[in-house]
């Protein structure tokens, strides 16, 4: 077939410093497990949030924007991490990060424990059909919920049930860096795969030091994204990161 793949990738180095040590005074005041998964989550929703044109739909070629900034996040739903899962987080860049740690926990253990109730009915007619006929039922679910802008309960899945990003942590298994492919049928128009934090040669006060940095690598939809856009929601990201205590306001 003719080559119709929208997606565009980049990576974007990040100086972790300054992260590390806001989230580290924010486990101490509150008490909560906090990670970097969940100061990502929380950074990439108040930069997407800054930049409205980003959280979009695509719909008969027109863009119309989401009414909240929600957050996907991929889950490993047993410990052995032979099925992959995931839970959206709704308007996330109103939320603190401990806040944001305890209801991403509370839905990873309700996963976990009780199994993908979110997720079971699609997954489970997914796995009785044949490859070509899971295609089309994703296609079909995708234009129903997304271009045609209708829900319903039977579809086994929850309205808009991937949100405005996706963010999947790869340096939870060891991998400094790696790109991850949009899933079609989530309609979102960015997806982050965030590496490990390392040890890095860092510049600072014009002298070499050993820092920590960060690897977010990008693969975005060019339909709804374009450099103009990949740029602003870069030095959004570079600016929470300078200063996360300032930006996020708390």
């Amino acid at each position: 077939k003719t080559c119709g793949d929208p997606s565009v990738y980049g990576v974007l180095e990040l100086d972790a410093e300054k992260a590390i040590e806001y989230i580290e005074k924010i486990k101490a005041q509150s008490g909560v497990r906090i990670t970097f998964s969940h100061f990502l989550a929380k950074a990439l929703a108040e930069a997407i949030h800054r930049h409205p044109e980003i959280n979009c739909v695509l719909r008969f070629g027109k863009l119309y924007p989401r009414k909240s900034v929600d957050v996907f996040l991929q889950v490993a739903s047993d410990k052995a991490g032979k099925d992959l899962s995931g839970t959206v987080l709704r308007a996330v860049h109103t939320k603190t990060l401990d806040k944001i740690a305890k209801e991403l926990e509370q839905k990873v253990t309700a996963i976990r424990e009780k199994g993908d109730k979110d997720y079971a009915q699609m997954k489970g007619l997914a796995g009785m059909l044949p490859g070509w006929a899971t295609q089309f039922l994703l296609n079909f679910g995708g234009f129903f919920m997304y271009t045609l802008n209708r829900w319903t309960p039977l579809m086994g899945v929850p309205k808009d049930s991937f949100g405005s990003i996706m963010l999947t942590n790869v340096g939870s298994l060891g991998l400094d860096e790696a790109v991850a492919p949009l899933v079609p049928y989530s309609r979102i128009p960015i997806l982050i795969a965030a590496g490990s934090v390392q040890d890095k040669a860092v510049v600072r006060d014009g002298k070499i030091v050993v820092g920590k940095v960060i690897k977010l690598c990008a693969t975005f939809d060019h339909r709804v994204i374009d450099g103009v856009h990949a740029s602003h929601l870069s030095k959004s990201l570079k600016q929470i990161f300078a200063n996360p205590e300032a930006e996020f306001g708390y």
